[in-house]
């Protein structure tokens, strides 16, 4: 190879590595600015682990200069923790700065974001003033055993010298210190979190070695290392005004230790929330102590395996207002979950009766509209959505009349077209009526034992859940048994107690007498469809059936479940009136 062609080689390659040399070409111009004016009093780095694995790192700034300066403010950090930022945003005098990203500081090795003061009327002046840039990133972080390791920067990464930096690290506090890159001075406990603080240091511009850090952290209780792959929240309106949500979850363990709840934050409107497993079957109800507590119990996700379920809940009608003849159904969506939302999918259904009327900006933010014979859909696709964003829609939409009415009018129908056919038929002769000895006795009677029923029915319900927490290992085994026996002793006192008045109900008359026969049809029909549940799951373990088969199996068992109660709840009901 001649020396001419080496040469040519030589001059190609560094062209081509240029661009990783010298800051990115816009930076240029905020190195141009006057920077020399302003004052760095202090920067408040506060690091923050989140449930899931984000972490967030907010850089509060103090500054001021001799005189009024309008000028942009670069920061950032070492060039590796780039491929990790998912998000960042800025905040001064309690309004929005707009924020240019992958920016530069002027220097190779770093990145950095560009704070627009400029464009948010921000004057720096002799009286020093404060502004926040957020960092939010999903990583590094490194799960071994019982031991998590983060990534993270420990000093933020400026174009001048601070006078003096204040670090905080903050992670929950089922979170233990093991070890880390540096020196902690102080820490305590508050709001169950942990908080450990470095002693404040002048810190130099364009620092980067000294910025790198870590910290390994052990799993004392339960921190659910994950993310959520999808969320898809369907929202249905009907014609009688209620709203349907349905939100999938597809979450994905990231962590070493099964996760079997989440951190979620209900909607206030909502109500009625339940839990369904990825075939359709409810798996459990939300109590109002896990709505207070902001806890979602989920079906297990094992590590480094995806879990499919779906909250299924209802709105409140009042976020729907009416002009006209035409309906607004306004949303507002703020925080979900601390976990990462990889993908978000909002769709909103209306069924036959109901066509939207998107505004000009709901067709533009919208990604997906369609309309057909059957329902209209609008949907948004948002991707890497934290707790720091929000979604705001108002739908609009018209009910056509005639939907409205039609049940009641094909129901008018019918009944009327019974009528008619009555007529026509011939009347058969009736039954001489069986004779029961009537037996008169006071309506506490019902009372007892409509009210017994019901606690019945509580007691059996707390059983169940009891052995849930056991089964998930969230009580002491001995906890367990003696609330086991407690409930079971109660359960069997009151049963007997049952029996003795249902027979005496059962003499009061034939009425009285079937609606008696029907309760325990209704009772050997739902113990039949329990058993049939656990018939069918066993199955399925097993292998000895299809998914397809395990869940159109499941679903008439909980069919009947539902039919049996319903029953049950007819009886209770014809019978509560003998003293109400």
């Amino acid at each position: 190879m001649s020396t001419k062609h080496l040469l040519i080689i030589m001059l190609v390659l560094l062209f081509f590595q240029i661009p990783v040399f010298i800051p990115n070409a816009s930076a240029s111009s905020a190195f141009t600015q006057d920077m020399s004016k302003i004052k760095v009093h202090s920067v408040a780095h506060t690091v923050e682990l989140l449930e899931g694995g984000l972490i967030v790192i907010n850089d509060t700034l103090t500054v001021s200069a001799d005189e009024n300066v309008s000028v942009n403010f670069p920061i950032g950090f070492p060039y590796d923790y780039a491929q990790y930022l998912i998000d960042c945003l800025a905040i001064a005098d309690n309004r929005e700065i707009p924020i240019v990203l992958n920016y530069g500081l002027g220097v190779p090795g770093f990145y950095a974001v560009l704070a627009n003061l400029i464009g948010a009327g921000f004057k720096i002046s002799s009286t020093p003033k404060n502004f926040t840039v957020t960092f939010i990133f999903s990583g590094p972080i490194t799960a071994e055993g019982d031991f998590l390791t983060i990534n993270f920067t420990l000093f933020p990464s400026l174009a001048v010298d601070v006078e003096k930096c204040y670090t905080t690290i903050i992670f929950p506090d089922s979170l233990d210190f093991s070890e880390a890159s540096f020196v902690c001075n102080k820490t305590e406990t508050e709001k169950n979190k942990n908080y450990y603080h470095l002693d404040p240091i002048p810190l130099e511009k364009f620092i980067y070695s000294k910025a790198k850090a870590w910290m390994r952290l052990k799993i004392s209780e339960f921190f659910p290392y994950a993310e959520i792959e999808k969320l898809e929240r369907d929202i249905e309106v009907d014609l009688y005004g209620n709203i349907n949500v349905k939100d999938t979850y597809y979450i994905i363990n990231k962590g070493t230790k099964t996760i079997d709840h989440i951190t979620v934050f209900f909607p206030k409107e909502g109500y009625g929330f339940k839990v369904e497993d990825a075939t359709g079957i409810r798996v459990s109800e939300v109590s109002k102590a896990d709505l207070g507590e902001n806890r979602l119990d989920i079906p297990d996700a094992e590590p480094n395996e995806k879990s499919v379920f779906s909250l299924v809940y209802k709105l409140n009608s009042t976020l729907i207002s009416k002009n006209n003849d035409e309906y607004e159904l306004n949303m507002t969506m703020g925080k979900i979950t601390p976990l990462l939302i990889k993908k978000l999918a909002i769709s909103f259904i209306s069924p036959q009766g109901i066509s939207f009327k998107p505004s000009s900006r709901v067709c533009s933010l919208a990604s997906i509209i369609k309309r057909d014979s059957s329902k209209d859909s609008i949907t948004f696709i948002f991707h890497n959505f934290t707790i720091f964003n929000e979604f705001r829609a108002a739908i609009t939409y018209k009910m056509n009349v005639f939907w409205v009415s039609y049940p009641y009018t094909l129901l008018a129908l019918i009944s009327s077209a019974a009528i008619l056919l009555g007529v026509f038929v011939r009347k058969k002769p009736s039954l001489a009526p069986i004779t029961v000895p009537k037996v008169v006795v006071s309506p506490k009677i019902f009372r007892r034992f409509v009210e017994g029923y019901e606690e019945r029915i509580k007691i059996i319900s707390r059983i169940e859940r009891l052995e849930e927490q056991a089964r998930k290992g969230r009580i002491p085994r001995r906890q367990y048994k003696v609330r086991k026996t407690m409930l079971e002793n109660k359960l069997s006192s009151l049963s007997k107690d049952l029996a003795d008045l249902r027979e005496t109900i059962r003499r009061v008359g034939p009425r009285y007498a079937d609606i008696i026969r029907q309760l325990e049809i209704a009772e050997a029909q739902l113990e039949e469809a329990e058993a049939g549940i656990r018939r069918v799951r066993s199955r399925y373990r097993r292998g000895e059936i299809s998914r397809e088969a395990y869940r159109r199996l499941l679903e008439e068992h909980e069919r009947r479940i539902d039919e049996a109660n319903l029953k049950i709840e007819g009886a209770l009901l014809r019978l509560r009136e003998e003293y109400s």
